[in-house]
């Protein structure tokens, strides 16, 4: 029902058809709309459409690109320093056990040793804290100072020496505190504990020392340069800051693997290291942490961000979603987020731990990253919008404008006369107007023509009937009733070309006037005259009106057609 009346309400608009009004109007707005459309193509073509994507995914390329070289610049750097400081610690150990005649192994067995070896470490260490990038050194032995304790086989002896300062790249005016190790070594060098200082370590949850220890162990031919160890986010038992560990073995001349040492890349350091340029982008952060396939290790990673997530540590991975236009997805229990990230290599070839994969992103919360991506979109698409509906308004006012002249100059057409018609501004329309009033002349005349023509043709009729009748009655008494019978009886024997050749003569008409209302020739009429006169039975023209004359006054007519 709904198609038939759509095809309905079709036929009667085409039957109906079109002003030229709404056909202008029509024509402006596309022409408009169609330069607005292009230029939009074109601003599209050009990447122009209000979107910020590439932006933003170059501003997340180029701080991942910056963040991961100088991560990797950084902790090769720290690796190195860290196999520097346990070799220093490993000869100086050796000189220690030499001079002592004893052996790395009875360190277990009589930790009356161990406080003398650490006071062997302490310059060493400190040189290494105030002169490293870092937020601490420290040094744990497989010994502690009391075997007999019930927690003896998790409490480790050792020294951790904690860098405090404003900005953890300066070496002038550093602080330096003893978080862990024995406190006369702290009073003899005048270092301040801080108050979180214990006097051992509790490694029970502390995974870090028990897998360097063993791989150790098992790799007694390998350097120390292919033993380190970048632990994942650690915070010591009793401790409140975290951070990356790493940690080398310490082995003795006979292959004794006695300790670890190592540097500590705290979480304060590593966000005053790698928190990114946020810019416009004040959510975008930095997260190192180890990595497989399905997910992003970050309960055993650091944050560098800004407020956003300032002192934020996650309790759980994230994990992988995928990628979607360029950037990657990473969901946690709460929250997505989606950024760019890529892998840093921590060890050499040859070491234990080189398929351990780290990574490192640049991420931001979902929702923030897709509100910077739309950008302006919205504003972009309204000012098109805007701009069609200024093309359809302007397109009223132009056809309104252009035509007013038209529906003027087409309305005087039938009010005003064209004496009074005033001149247009438009010069097709004032040729119009002559050429009409010239057309109203012509046809006045032809009227006029005809008027007279139809007056003189009348004029003849009734001269012709005036002497029909006159005949008729002069006559009547000359005719002969037997041939007048026979006229009249023959009259429908005649042809219908020959009727109408004999009606015109009785209307008046002369021959040259039949020829050009039937259009013959003088032959053929001649032709239709003698069939004519041979079936009335009458001899000329004379006398066919004179019988035709008492005929229109027996039956005021003549013959049927």
């Amino acid at each position: 029902m709904l198609k038939q009346a759509l095809e309905l309400w079709r036929k009667e608009r085409n039957a109906k058809g079109t002003t030229l009004h709404r056909r202008l109007l029509l024509f402006f707005w596309l022409i408009c709309g169609s330069l607005i459309l292009a230029f939009t193509l074109l601003l599209m073509v050009f990447g122009i459409t209000g979107r910020e994507e590439k932006t933003v995914l170059n501003h997340f390329n180029t701080e991942l690109s910056i963040v991961s070289s100088t991560i990797n610049e950084d902790f090769a750097r720290v690796s190195l320093g860290g196999i520097s400081i346990a070799e220093e610690l490993s000869s100086r150990s050796d000189d220690f056990f030499e001079a002592n005649h004893i052996q790395a192994s009875d360190l277990q067995e009589d930790p009356t040793w161990i406080e003398p070896l650490l006071a062997e470490y302490i310059q060493t260490l400190e040189s290494a804290v105030r002169n490293r990038m870092c937020g601490g050194v420290f040094v744990i032995l497989d010994a502690t100072v009391r075997p007999e304790a019930e927690d003896a086989d998790v409490s480790k002896a050792g020294i951790f020496l904690k860098k405090t300062q404003p900005t953890a790249t300066d070496v002038i005016g550093v602080d330096i505190h003893y978080l862990r190790g024995p406190a006369q070594i702290a009073r003899e060098h005048e270092i301040m504990l801080l108050g979180q200082w214990r006097m051992e370590y509790d490694i029970s949850q502390q995974q870090f020392f028990n897998r360097v220890m063993e791989v150790a162990r098992e790799n007694p031919d390998l350097p120390l340069s292919r033993l380190y160890y970048w632990s994942g986010r650690v915070t010591l038992q009793g401790n409140s800051e975290a951070g990356f560990l790493l940690c080398v073995p310490l082995r003795s001349e006979d292959g004794t693997v006695f300790g670890l040492c190592g540097v500590e890349v705290s979480d304060r350091l590593f966000k005053i290291l790698y928190t990114p340029e946020g810019g416009s982008y004040e959510n975008i952060f930095t997260i190192m942490a180890p990595s497989n396939e399905t997910s992003l290790g970050t309960s055993r990673g650091l944050i560098a961000g800004n407020h956003y997530l300032t002192g934020n540590r996650w309790s759980d991975d994230l994990v992988c979603e995928g990628k979607r236009d360029e950037f990657e997805y990473f969901s946690s229990k709460n929250e997505v987020y989606g950024g760019v990230s890529t892998t840093v290599r921590l060890y050499p070839n040859g070491s234990p731990y080189k398929e351990r994969d780290w990574t490192v992103a640049v991420l931001m919360p979902q929702a923030i990253l897709e509100e910077a991506i739309e950008g302006n979109v919205t504003y972009f698409i309204a000012i098109v919008v805007i701009l069609l509906i200024a093309s359809i308004f302007a397109s009223f006012y132009v056809s309104h404008h252009y035509l007013r002249p038209v529906k003027e100059a087409l309305s005087s057409i039938r009010t005003t006369s064209n004496e009074d018609r005033k001149a247009y501004p438009y010069l097709e329309i004032n040729d119009l107007f002559d050429y009409l009033e010239e057309k109203d002349r012509e046809h006045e005349e032809e009227i006029r023509q005809r008027e007279q023509h139809h007056q003189r043709v009348q004029n003849e009729y009734e001269k012709a009937q005036l002497e029909l009748s006159r005949l008729a009655y002069s006559r009547k008494s000359e005719i002969d009733p037997d041939l007048y019978q026979q006229f009249l009886k023959h009259l429908f024997t005649l042809t219908p070309t020959e009727r109408e050749v004999f009606n015109l003569y009785v209307s008046g008409k002369h021959a040259k006037e039949i020829m050009e209302i039937m259009n013959i020739k003088e032959n053929t009429l001649k032709y239709h005259n003698r069939n004519i006169y041979g079936k009335l039975g009458v001899t000329s023209r004379k006398e066919l009106l004179r019988y035709a004359a008492l005929m229109q006054q027996d039956n005021k007519g003549g013959i049927d057609k």
